[in-house]
């Protein structure tokens, strides 16, 4: 649905169709807030069950003796951060908890090619410090969100089948502003989003999706001096 339709939906759905400049549901103001709050709710509920419809993805390129890289896009969750060197295939970097990097790093230490990386909100620290530059050296994927402000076209990642849902939501917080029962326009979207959610689990028919468990747990961490048993990153 483009901005327009979500807009018309809206009014419609809590029988408020004036387009004069003082309606009490304006275009530019109040009506727009209502949608794009109720577009954040619609993303928060949805990326538990599609998480790779919010997929997007931003290269790091490291600088020698730097550890720390701002993530330039807004994101809500990490994925997972990627090796991304040619001729190699794709090897995922360990995301550790910045309150244990004393386990894997000491003051001052560097390496070539880090394995390891921890976040403090939107910067990224590789664990150890890189000692050279490499360009395009990982990739982060991460669960994006909309853009603050509606573009003219409609939302840009929330996928089409889930577009009324925002207009239920957006009118039941109309709703709530104008003291009236919210609760039809609740029950509308609870089951649309049922729906949506049923039909989003068996999208991809091929085989079996499963939930995938983090990093860590599947991964065997040994704390002892890395030594020649270290296999799983060599570059043989």
């Amino acid at each position: 649905m483009t901005k327009a339709q979500l807009i018309s939906g809206v009014r419609y759905a809590v029988n408020e169709i004036s387009t004069d400049s003082g309606a009490l549901l304006d275009d530019a103001a109040n009506l727009l807030d209502f949608i794009n709050d109720a577009i954040e709710i619609v993303v928060l509920d949805l990326i538990p069950y599609m998480p790779g419809q919010f997929l997007g993805t931003e290269t790091i390129t490291l600088v020698a003796n730097q550890a720390n890289y701002s993530m330039t896009a807004e994101f809500l969750q990490i994925y997972k951060v990627e090796r991304n060197e040619s001729g190699k295939s794709p090897r995922e970097i360990d995301i550790i908890d910045p309150l244990e990097k004393q386990f894997f790093m000491s003051i001052g230490d560097t390496e070539e090619f880090p394995k390891r990386c921890y976040f403090q909100g939107d910067v990224l620290y590789f664990v150890k410090t890189p000692s050279t530059a490499i360009t395009d050296y990982a990739n982060v994927y991460y669960i994006q969100t909309e853009a603050t402000t509606l573009a003219t076209g409609g939302p840009a990642v929330v996928p089409r089948v889930a577009h009324r849902l925002i207009v239920y939501m957006a009118a039941a917080l109309a709703a709530v502003m104008m003291e009236v029962d919210p609760t039809k326009f609740y029950t509308l979207y609870a089951n649309r989003l049922a729906k949506v959610i049923r039909v989003w689990a068996g999208r991809y028919q091929s085989k079996t999706r499963f939930i995938r468990e983090g990093i860590r747990e599947r991964r065997m961490r040994d704390e002892r001096d890395p030594t020649s048993y270290d296999t799983e990153w060599s570059d043989s």
